[in-house]
C-alpha cells in the first residue's frame, strides 16, 4: 500500500464522524490507549501523528454501529437475510466477510463473541473493527461494497434474532376446553404478528396487540400475558420486561369492562 493511505483513510473516516485508530504494523495490535477516544474525536494533527508516513494499520471504532463478524462466509447470507441488505461489507484476510449496520436507538446490544454457538460475532459501541487499507501476514482487508459510510447512512440493525431465548416458567393452571382452543387461536394468530419497535409506536401497537388477545380471543391476564411474553416479546426490539407486558393487558382488560 502507499505510505499515506492509511492516514488519507483516516482523515476521511474523520469527516465522516468515524474514528480511526492505529495498529502495529501487520497486526490487529491498537498502538495507543483508545477507551478515549469513544467519546472525542481525534485532531487532524494527531492522525497526522499516528498515520501519516507510517505503516500502520487503521481499525475503527464501532460506536453506533452493529458489525457482523462472520468467519464462515456463508454465514454473512444468514446475517443478510435477518437484517438486509448494507453498504457496509468487506472481506478480511482469512475470507471471512464483515457486514455493518446502525444501531437503533434505545436498543441494548454487546460486543458477543459466536452469538448461538455460530461463528458470529458482534462488534457495538466499546468494539474495533479493522478496515482497509489494513494488512496482516494472511492478506488484506477489502471492501466489498461502497466502503465506509457514515453510521446515519447505514441500515438499522434487527438484532432479536441473535438473543438466545429461555421460555419463562408459568404457573400451570386448570382453563376450559374453550379457553384452551382460544388461547391456541391466539398463539397461531401472534406467530404472525410483528414485533413493536421502539421508536415507531410500538407502545400502541403492543397495546393493540394485547386488546385483540383479550377483546377478540377472550383471554384472561394470565393466558394473555403467558402468550404476549413467550411469543410476541421476542420480535420486539426491545423486549418488554413482564412488569410491562402486565400493565398493557391490564389496560386492554379495563377497556373491555369499559364497553
Amino acid at each position: 500500500m502507499r505510505m499515506e493511505n492509511a492516514y488519507e483513510v483516516a482523515l476521511a473516516n474523520r469527516e465522516k464522524g468515524i474514528v480511526s485508530i492505529p495498529c502495529k504494523p501487520g497486526t490487529k495490535h491498537p498502538l495507543v490507549r483508545w477507551k478515549r477516544w469513544q467519546n472525542e474525536m481525534p485532531s487532524v494533527e494527531l492522525l497526522e501523528s499516528w498515520f501519516k508516513g507510517t505503516r500502520n494499520n487503521i481499525a475503527i471504532l464501532t460506536s453506533g454501529m452493529v458489525v457482523f463478524d462472520c468467519d464462515d462466509p456463508a454465514k454473512a447470507d444468514l446475517v443478510l437475510e435477518k437484517c438486509g441488505p448494507t453498504s457496509h461489507r468487506l472481506r478480511t484476510p482469512r475470507s471471512g466477510v464483515h457486514l455493518g449496520y446502525r444501531k437503533r436507538k434505545g436498543v441494548d446490544v454487546k460486543n458477543l463473541v459466536k452469538i448461538k454457538g455460530l461463528p458470529i460475532d458482534i462488534r457495538t459501541d466499546g468494539g474495533l473493527e479493522m478496515v482497509p487499507p489494513s494488512v496482516t501476514e494472511e492478506g488484506v482487508y477489502e471492501w466489498l461494497g461502497e466502503g465506509l459510510r457514515p453510521v446515519s447512512e447505514l441500515p438499522v440493525a434487527k438484532v432479536s434474532w441473535t438473543r438466545t431465548r429461555t421460555r419463562r416458567k408459568v404457573q400451570e393452571q386448570v382453563v376450559s376446553p374453550d379457553a384452551t382452543f382460544m388461547e391456541l387461536r391466539a398463539q397461531k394468530w401472534l406467530e404472525k404478528v410483528e414485533g413493536a419497535i421502539s421508536g415507531q409506536r410500538g407502545h400502541s401497537a403492543t397495546f393493540r396487540v394485547a386488546c385483540k388477545l383479550t377483546h377478540y380471543f377472550g383471554l384472561g391476564e394470565e393466558a394473555a400475558v403467558r402468550l404476549l411474553l413467550e411469543v410476541f416479546n421476542p420480535k420486539c426490539e426491545p423486549e418488554w420486561s413482564e412488569g410491562e407486558m402486565r400493565h398493557k393487558v391490564a389496560d386492554a382488560l379495563k377497556k373491555v369492562h369499559r364497553r
